[in-house]
């Protein structure tokens, strides 16, 4: 599927600066996210429409509700109002966009060719990948980024039990590329969604490591296994280590009490 890659600045906690959107050229010419409102992204969609021979924007699709996804929505609504505009539920409220509900996992039209919509939550409860069938092209959003992990952001929505089976689900389709929101292509997925999975079983057995050694608070656990990690990514890690205290509760092996987590008695 012949694409434009565009580069976005956004200030989002998700966004470590920069976040990627893509201008899928051909009869139905479709923007994979929105992350800006800013005008010089803005026009930058409209010259890599003119540069391929497009029409005007048909359509954009929003991975997910993060603000480095989706806050400039309105703004391309305003410029080419023509445009079909959808996301997965939940939708935002008083944007101004005539938002259409992503159901179920459609086949959607886009570009010059279509896209298999693929319900993918676990970083965002409305977390949607999108897969190119033809040539194996995923648009990841958020799913896998190219040298690091994602957030699990367990007191926004984000949920790890849902993001291991969208790893495994995506890893099933066997794609050829991924396309994320941030970083460059992964091009080798299989690795790294099987990494991706082996990391995140290996960091439940620290905390549960952490837990049978006394270290009992969400706080108390990200000093001990993220001790190297910068103090502004200490918030992020927090959430990664609620996330697998929550996973584990939900598996009856940890007791929350408070602040505190306990292993539950055989």
């Amino acid at each position: 599927m012949r694409h434009t890659r565009l580069t976005a600045t956004h200030t989002s906690p998700y966004a470590q600066g920069s976040v990627h959107a893509y201008v899928l050229h051909g009869e139905v010419p479709t923007l994979v996210d929105a992350p800006t409102a800013d005008a010089s992204f803005l026009d930058g969609v409209d010259e890599a429409l003119r540069a391929q021979g497009d029409g005007p924007l048909a359509q954009v699709i929003v991975t997910h509700g993060h603000p480095d996804h989706i806050d400039g929505a309105a703004a391309a609504h305003a410029r080419w109002p023509q445009a079909v505009f959808r996301k997965r539920a939940p939708l935002p409220e008083g944007d101004g966009v005539p938002w259409q509900v992503i159901e179920k996992e459609p086949m959607i039209t886009a570009g010059d060719g279509q896209l298999w919509a693929l319900f993918t939550p676990g970083h965002a409860p409305d977390h949607t990948c999108l897969f190119d069938v033809h040539s194996g092209t995923l648009f990841g959003g958020d799913l896998a980024i190219n040298g690091t992990t994602v957030a699990i952001p367990a007191d926004y929505g984000g949920n790890l039990r849902q993001y291991l089976q969208s790893l495994r689900a995506v890893l099933d389709l066997q794609p050829r590329v991924i396309l994320s929101g941030h970083g460059e292509p992964i091009l080798m997925p299989a690795s790294l969604l099987r990494g991706y999975i082996s990391h995140r079983m290996t960091r439940e057995r620290e905390v549960l490591e952490c837990l049978a050694a006394g270290i009992t608070t969400a706080d108390a656990i990200v000093d001990r296994l993220y001790a190297a990690t910068a103090d502004a990514l200490k918030p992020a890690a927090r959430q990664n280590v609620l996330a697998h205290l929550r996973k584990l509760a939900e598996d009856g092996r940890v007791d929350p009490a408070g602040d505190d987590w306990h292993l539950r008695s055989a």
